[in-house]
């Protein structure tokens, strides 16, 4: 264990670890399995639901994509990154029971709460990726990362079974909708360790109005693009991620959909397929970040990547369901594992004083990406009527990815 922490206090580790323990109930009950079907089929409606569910993921990704940066800059600056941590994270959770009231004929009021929701979890989720370098060392921030993804595989599958008798039943159960506010009241409890135990020098930090932080975000931001030169691999990395964060989040949004849908899943059978995806993610994040810091984030993280390209050819040419859960175990073992070893690859390459601008071009880089990829899938399902096609548009994303990441150097 002292191994493991090394330099960094255990207490600091495990509290920021657990916020990724916290928000998975959010981005897998909210943003991939139970809101997503309601959304669908009761606010929406069958025929466009791929449409409408696509654009409003893709709204609010890039409204957090142009914030990102010049709040992470600001942050930068202030040294009050877990100040923003639990605005945003609460600000989210607020949004997230609102959901509550959302049904059918209230498709501009569901899409508005959603995008303003999923727009301040992207900011939160970014400003808490900005804290991994102070919470780790560069010989363990892989498997740190990896602890923390992993532990959002746990609770996922908390928040999955603890909310299961609510919607198990399918939206015709009335209580369907409670798992919104629950998932809310999930999300705050264990958001609590990082609000409290995460430590910030108050010795540092600087006193100024919210408008001189802002132009001073906004300056900081514009002088790193124009010295983008000094920066050459991290623009490349971005660009990579780019593509891959594009392809991963187009999966998460559409696959419960897609099983529902293209191979008459129930909704207990996609339980099941979800519950698969999170045992087999935790011990898979955790070896693969282990074994980032021995062997290398860059070659690690394309044979992730690779992985993901047979996964999509697999699941667009599944013709039973039996298949389809072959797909989802694979999926398992790189979910966690390419996103993590992506933060803390990233980690090893960013000047200390930029960590929270360049995690924030960082989250530009995932959340402009994230606005092409749903709205491309629920546009050629809509036009094709077959999410098979979709589906395989999502693998030139990889491609492209893998080949930015292999041209990158190391360190």
């Amino acid at each position: 264990m002292k191994q493991f922490f090394k330099e960094i206090t255990r207490k600091d580790a495990l509290s920021w670890a657990f916020f990724d323990f916290a928000n998975s109930s959010y981005y897998l009950l909210i943003c991939s399995f139970v809101f997503p079907i309601y959304f669908k089929e009761v606010i929406a409606g069958n025929n466009m639901g791929d449409f409408w569910w696509g654009f409003s993921i893709s709204i609010s990704i890039l409204l957090g994509a142009l914030f990102s940066p010049i709040i992470g800059a600001i942050a930068d600056y202030d040294k009050k990154r877990k100040r923003k941590l639990i605005i945003f994270t609460m600000l989210s959770i607020v949004g997230t029971a609102s959901l509550y009231f959302t049904g059918s004929n209230t498709l501009l009021f569901a899409s508005l709460v959603f995008i303003a929701t999923n727009f301040f979890f992207e900011i939160a989720l970014t400003i808490y990726n900005s804290l991994l370098p102070q919470v780790s060392t560069k010989e363990t921030v892989g498997l740190i990362s990896g602890f923390g993804w992993g532990l959002g595989y746990i609770g996922g599958i908390a928040a999955m079974l603890i909310l299961q008798p609510l919607y198990a039943g399918g939206i015709e159960n009335h209580l369907y909708k409670f798992t919104f506010p629950l998932t809310a009241l999930f999300f705050l409890l264990f958001s609590i360790p990082a609000f409290i135990s995460i430590r910030e020098d108050a010795e540092t930090q600087t006193k100024k109005s919210i408008l001189s932080l802002i132009k001073i975000g906004c300056s900081r931001v514009f002088n790193t693009i124009k010295d983008i030169k000094k920066y050459k691999d991290i623009a490349w990395f971005l660009l990579a991620f780019y593509f891959v964060n594009d392809a991963l989040v187009t999966i998460f949004a559409f696959v419960p959909i897609y099983a529902k849908t293209t191979l008459s899943f129930t909704v207990s059978e996609i339980t099941i397929l979800l519950l698969l995806v999170q045992l087999i993610g935790f011990p898979a994040t955790l070896f693969f970040g282990w074994l980032s810091d021995k062997k290398g984030s860059k070659k690690i993280l394309l044979s992730t990547i690779f992985i993901w390209g047979m996964i999509v050819i697999l699941l667009a040419v599944a013709q039973t369901k039996g298949l389809f859960y072959f797909a989802a175990i694979s999926t398992g073992l790189v979910v966690g594992s390419s996103q993590s070893i992506a933060r803390s690859w990233l980690s090893k390459i960013i000047p200390p004083e930029k960590e929270g601008e360049f995690f924030g071009f960082n989250g530009f880089a995932s959340k402009i990406s994230a606005t092409t990829g749903p709205i491309l899938f629920g546009t050629i399902s809509v036009i094709t009527a077959n999410q098979r096609i979709a589906m395989i548009s999502i693998l030139p994303f990889f491609i492209i990815s893998f080949i930015i990441f292999a041209r990158i150097k190391e360190k």
